[in-house]
């Protein structure tokens, strides 16, 4: 009797943790799914159009940004934020020369840098990216 009290104590505990691992892989596998459309309007924050002087002297540039966040309370917070969002691109754009700026890398530069930045002002929050809608640099 006891034997099979063992067995079927046994059976029990496997056939709960195979639950739980097909649970967790499961929701895991619903949160790395990509964002639709209507999700990612949800979680964006626009800024308006930045022109600020760049470290090169007589340059400056024009840019605006997209900023995706992880969530809809960091949306909320950020929305509030934008003298903040707008002090971070000035600044880190202002530390830039305008060569640095120049092509496909310079963007993605300026997107990394400005992602770092933002990422300080959220806090507990992610940002998951910020892109470049607009760019000039004269």
């Amino acid at each position: 009797m006891k034997k099979v009290l063992l067995v079927l104590v046994i059976a029990a505990l496997a056939g709960a943790g195979g639950a739980f691992y097909f649970i967790q892989k499961e929701a895991k596998a619903e949160t790395d799914a990509p964002l639709t459309a209507d999700e990612i309007v949800e979680l964006s924050v626009d800024t308006e159009a930045i022109t600020t002087n760049l470290a090169t002297p007589s340059s400056y540039a024009v840019v605006q940004f997209n900023i995706l966040l992880g969530d809809k309370k960091i949306k909320e917070e950020m929305e509030k934020r934008h003298p903040e969002i707008r002090a971070a691109a000035i600044a880190t754009l202002a530390g830039m020369e305008k060569d640095e700026l120049i092509g496909a890398e310079g963007i993605t530069l300026l997107q990394d840098e400005m992602t770092a930045q933002l990422e300080g002002l959220v806090g507990k929050g992610k940002v998951e990216r910020v892109l470049v809608t607009e760019f000039k640099v004269q």
